[in-house]
């Protein structure tokens, strides 16, 4: 029994160990000049779209410091509340707990398509794009 335990944390604690790996990309330009002025407005187009993703996560963020705040406000006029029961029969009531204010940014962290989408557009240019899996921790 002790036996398959150790065997089984012994393949949890290798599998944690292994190599990770992460895709570089050798972006290898058209080579004709309308090439090169289509790339151009790719990166355009991307950059547009790197800031629409800013603007997006900093309202998303916005909108849970609000939602935080007003979730706070709702928590601590309750333990005002509850502070004044517990003040009057502490025997009846207990201590309430002190309510803490934590936004929620978690819905804020959606993916991007700026990369993919440039990437499309540069090879619709013309252009290649060369992937390679290149190992970046736990290497051998």
């Amino acid at each position: 029994m002790k036996t398959g335990l150790v065997a089984v944390l012994a393949a949890f604690l290798l599998a944690g160990c292994s190599p990770i790996m992460d895709t570089q990309y050798d972006f290898v330009p058209p080579a004709s000049d309308a090439g090169m002025q289509c790339v151009q407005n790719c990166q355009q187009q991307q950059s547009s779209c790197q800031r629409a993703d800013e603007d997006r996560v900093m309202a998303c963020r916005q909108k849970a410091d609000r939602e935080a705040d007003l979730a706070y406000e709702k928590a601590r006029d309750k333990y005002i509340g509850d502070l004044k029961l517990h003040a009057a029969a502490p025997e009846k009531f207990g201590m309430p707990a002190e309510p803490v204010r934590s936004p929620y940014y978690g819905a804020c962290q959606q993916s991007s398509q700026c990369q993919a989408d440039y990437q499309m557009c540069y090879r619709s240019c013309g252009g290649r794009i060369d992937e390679k899996q290149v190992c970046v921790a736990f290497c051998d």
